[in-house]
C-alpha cells in the first residue's frame, strides 16, 4: 500500500517525499519535531503538542508567523486527512510532526527570510507489542557520559537519545536514563517516576533550555491526574539510589503512555512487578484500553 506524508502543505508519495540538501534540519538539527498519538483518526494531546512546539520555535529564534500556516492546518484537519489517505481511521498510530528553519545556503547563522520546511508522518503502532510491555514492565540502563544539549527543547538535535537508546539495546533494555552527579533527568524518550510511601516522584523541570528535561505532555497528564485523584506528588531531586529503592516506578511518553519500570541495570525495582500506583495511571491514562 502507497503511503503519503505530509510536506509544505502537500501530501506527497513518502517514497517521492524529499527536501534540500541545504535545509538547516539535515545540516545543523536546526528544527523541532512532535511525536503524539491517534486513535481511531484523532490526534490525542494536539493542543498541548502545538503549545509545546511553538514554545521550542521561540527557544530556537525560529520566525513564528512563518509557522502559523502549519500551525493552522495541523490545528484545521490536516493530521486527520493524512490518517485517512495511509488507512488509520482506526486504532492506534503515531504522529510526527516536524518543522526546520529551512533551506539555507548560509552558515551558522540563519539567512533572514527564508520559509520553513514542514512535514507530518503517520505510522502504524504495534498495539500488541505495547500492550506486552505495559502489563510485564521494562528495564532500564543509566547513562552518565552523555546528555542532551538543549533538554527542555525538543530539537532534531536528538543525537544523545539515539546514543543512549543504542547502549539500551545492548544491554538488553527498553530505555537508557540520563544521571547526573547521581541524579535523574529523564530518559531518552520518556520521563521517569518512581513511588515510595504512596508518594509519587519525578525530576524537577527548569526554566533554562540547556537544563532540565523535557516538559512531556503525558508527564504534564500525570501531575494533573494525581492532583485529580489526591495522590501525593512532588517534583524535586530525584537520585539513582531513591529510584534504586523505590516501591515502583514508571515510564510515559505520548506512544507508550505509563510502562512499568520493573529493573535499573541487574537490581530490581520494587518487587520487580508493576506496582499498584503504576497500574491506577495506566487505566486513568488508556480508559479505552481492556487489556489492563
Amino acid at each position: 500500500m502507497k503511503e503519503y506524508v505530509y510536506l509544505n502543505k502537500k501530501l506527497v508519495d513518502a517514497s517521492k517525499a524529499s527536501v534540500s540538501v541545504f535545509d538547516r534540519g539535515l545540516n545543523y538539527g536546526d528544527g523541532l519535531f512532535e511525536t503524539l498519538k491517534a486513535v481511531d483518526g484523532k490526534p490525542l494531546f494536539l493542543n498541548e503538542h502545538i503549545k509545546r512546539l511553538l514554545q521550542g520555535a521561540r527557544a530556537l529564534h525560529m520566525d513564528i508567523p512563518s509557522l502559523r500556516p502549519f500551525v493552522e492546518e495541523a490545528l484545521a484537519g490536516a493530521i486527520e486527512t493524512l490518517l485517512r489517505k495511509n488507512r488509520l481511521e482506526e486504532g492506534e498510530a503515531s504522529v510526527k510532526l516536524i518543522v526546520t528553519r529551512g533551506a539555507d545556503r548560509g552558515s551558522h547563522l540563519p539567512a533572514k527570510g527564508i520559509l520553513p520546511t514542514t512535514i507530518i508522518v503517520t505510522r502504524k503502532i504495534d498495539e500488541a507489542a505495547l500492550a506486552v510491555l505495559r502489563k510485564k514492565g521494562v528495564k532500564a540502563i543509566l547513562v552518565s557520559d552523555i546528555s542532551p544539549a538543549l533538554p527542555g527543547v525538543k530539537s532534531l538535535n536528538y543525537i544523545a537519545s539515539v546514543l543512549a537508546k543504542i547502549e539500551a539495546a545492548k544491554a538488553g533494555a527498553f530505555e537508557a536514563l540520563f544521571t547526573k552527579d547521581g541524579q535523574l533527568t529523564e530518559g531518552g524518550s520518556s520521563n521517569v517516576f518512581a513511588v515510595k510511601g504512596g508518594r509519587l516522584m519525578t525530576p524537577a523541570l527548569a526554566s533554562g533550555r540547556s537544563t532540565g528535561l523535557l516538559p512531556g505532555v503525558i508527564r504534564g497528564e500525570v501531575k494533573r491526574l494525581a492532583k485529580e485523584h489526591g495522590i501525593p506528588f512532588s517534583e524535586g531531586p530525584l537520585s539513582i539510589k531513591a529510584l534504586e529503592e523505590a516501591d515502583e516506578a514508571f515510564l510515559t511518553n505520548s506512544i507508550t503512555e505509563a510502562v512499568p519500570l520493573v529493573k535499573i541495570g541487574t537490581a530490581k525495582v520494587g518487587n520487580s512487578r508493576p506496582g499498584p500506583i503504576t497500574r491506577l495511571f495506566q487505566g486513568w491514562l488508556r480508559p479505552f484500553d481492556r487489556s489492563l
